[in-house]
């Protein structure tokens, strides 16, 4: 394949990945470079059609701090009642703020890896195994590697995380195919959950960013998770063991996402 037919067949689909499309892309620096460019630009544009929702709490938060004031008011005197609703005001304020910074990153997060299964739904269905050269060459672009076994790899390939690259593969589980995404900078507080009406998992914090292990509902993917986690040395920072993964497991949030 020739620099310009790379570059014809990307801008068709920024995250196409052929076979022939990726061999080049891992000989050709500048075509690489090219393909990071254009798919971060892609994903930047998908991001701002994929806004998350303000939270559905917020009307009932809006419609108590009215009661609340009203309250004060007739209880106090003006000057007083005053003050309070401004003291009210601002501590909601920041405590909305707080809440909804933490809850929409890692909403936004899971729903992201959600939007990158289902836009790349087709490497789901691809026939493995991957060949074990292949592998080892995309987990060598980020100076990571497979410290042992994690199960049968059907798909691998460089991808864009949200405005990062990362790895993207695709496992076989017991029930079908699982997704798993090494997303490095992407750094949530605890464990994520990721769950919709067809797919279920979790996105497990790493000191160096994050792992998604996400499969079709019913799936048990935690001992999968754990495996990976044990099991991915990420560049000179050795990925968090089981032992970290116990540390994490037991803060998953309470909240969902329904799509």
């Amino acid at each position: 394949m020739k620099c310009l037919e790379f570059r014809r067949e990307l801008l068709q689909d920024p995250f196409a990945a052929s076979e022939t499309l990726l061999a080049h892309e891992a000989e050709c620096e500048e075509c690489a470079r090219f393909s990071r460019r254009t798919r971060a630009r892609e994903a930047a544009l998908r991001n701002l059609l994929r806004a998350p929702e303000p939270p559905p709490e917020l009307a009932e938060r809006v419609r108590l701090a009215i009661r609340m004031e009203q309250q004060a008011e007739r209880r106090r005197p003006f000057w007083l009642a005053a003050a309070a609703s401004v003291m009210l005001a601002v501590t909601l304020g920041l405590v909305s703020l707080y809440e909804r910074h933490i809850e929409r990153g890692h909403m936004a997060l899971a729903q992201s890896v959600v939007y990158h299964i289902v836009d790349e739904a087709k490497h789901l269905h691809t026939p493995g195994p991957a060949a074990p050269q292949r592998v080892r060459e995309v987990f060598a672009r980020f100076g990571a590697q497979l410290a042992g076994d994690i199960g049968q790899i059907n798909f691998a390939a460089e991808c864009l995380m949200r405005n990062r690259t990362g790895i993207h593969l695709v496992l076989q589980g017991e029930q079908g195919p699982v997704t798993v995404f090494l997303m490095p900078g992407e750094t949530p507080a605890r464990t994520v959950p990721v769950e919709t009406d067809r797919f279920e998992g979790e996105i497990l914090p790493t000191p160096w960013g994050s792992i998604a292990v996400v499969g079709e509902r019913g799936e048990p993917v935690e001992p999968l998770a754990v495996k990976v986690v044990s099991r991915v040395r990420w560049g000179a920072r050795p990925a968090t063991g089981v032992a970290g993964l116990a540390q994490t497991g037991g803060q998953k949030l309470a909240g969902r996402i329904s799509l």
